[in-house]
């Protein structure tokens, strides 16, 4: 009785430690087929029609450009005139909006002389209207004081009035200046869409120019990526996804990239796309590559692909 209780608990011990065991799946590395991409590959298109004049010959013979550098030109001889006329115009409507502010000026003087003008008839008819009560002048000379000083009045009202007009025509070239300094930078653009400049420090593809070519708006000059950032572009049938973690391909897993030359790039798993394709039903799958490696492979490169456990 003492050996089958014993018997008993051994076969409970022993299925309880093989319990963990069978119910985790043993990883199975697979190995897959890539291609190297470039991570930030960027279309340069030309921004204006017209005809190339000026081509970098370093970035033609090496096929690399740095950030800024000026690629290629387009005539500019046309956009140039017209961005001097406009520089003509503005200084034209700056001229007039300092004759307008002249007339502010003006204006205000003008009224600050009849008023003293009206309080100078404006005494004189007080004058005039005692002497008038005490009898020593008529009354045609009381009119004529008092004419002067509706006068007066009248020429303060009207030098007010010029005041507000001159303003108001302050406000106008101040607004003919804002569009006429709005076509200026208008003009400007048109002179910048002339030229092609690298974007950032890079490799340049299907850079081809030559001087004298005439090209339309939009059309592509080249294309420049970082040669440090590329990834490694892959698919994965639904089977081999059923239990991700078995087989390795989970985000942010490492990799083996493998070359053609039997070079060996680490990567990692950056995405596990979360649609299948409705023909092949196969996942797209990147991986994205160490900079150090990156730098050294091609685009369209075909490399082989290792997963590796996660614990690694």
């Amino acid at each position: 009785m003492k050996n089958f209780k014993f018997s008993l608990k051994a076969g409970l011990a022993l299925a309880i430690l093989a319990l963990p065991a069978s119910a985790q799946e043993p990883f199975q590395s697979i190995n897959l087929a890539g291609t190297v991409v470039s991570d930030n590959k960027t279309g340069l298109s030309y921004g204006a029609r017209g005809c190339i004049t000026e081509i970098s010959q370093v970035a033609l013979k090496t096929g690399k450009a740095i950030k800024d550098q000026v690629l290629i030109k387009l005539d500019d001889r046309a956009i140039n005139l017209a961005v001097k006329s406009a520089m003509a115009r503005v200084g034209d409507l700056e001229a007039a909006v300092d004759e307008r502010e002249f007339s502010i000026v003006s204006a205000k003087a003008e009224i600050a002389r009849v008023e003293e003008e009206l309080d100078f008839v404006g005494r004189e008819f007080e004058r005039t209207h005692v002497l008038f009560q005490r009898g020593l002048v008529n009354e045609t000379t009381v009119e004529a004081a008092e004419r002067r000083k509706m006068d007066a009045n009248f020429a303060v009202d009207r030098a007010k009035e010029a005041l507000e007009r001159a303003v108001s025509s302050k406000s106008r070239a101040y607004i003919a200046l804002e569009i006429g300094e709005l076509e200026l930078l208008a003009r400007k653009l048109d002179l910048d869409d002339l030229i092609i400049k690298s974007p950032f420090d890079g490799l340049l593809l299907d850079f081809e120019p030559k001087i004298g070519d005439c090209v339309s708006q939009g059309l592509l000059a080249a294309q420049i990526y970082t040669p440090d950032k590329k990834s490694v572009e892959t698919f994965v049938f639904m089977d081999q996804l059923v239990d991700a973690e078995s087989v390795g391909v989970i985000v942010g897993n490492l990799v083996n990239v493998i070359r053609i030359n039997g070079q060996i790039c680490p990567g990692i798993f950056s995405l596990v796309s979360t649609e299948a394709n409705l023909e092949t039903q196969n996942v797209k799958i990147t991986i994205e590559l160490d900079a150090s490696c990156a730098s050294t492979m091609l685009l369209n490169e075909a490399v082989s692909i290792k997963t590796l456990p996660s614990n690694e």
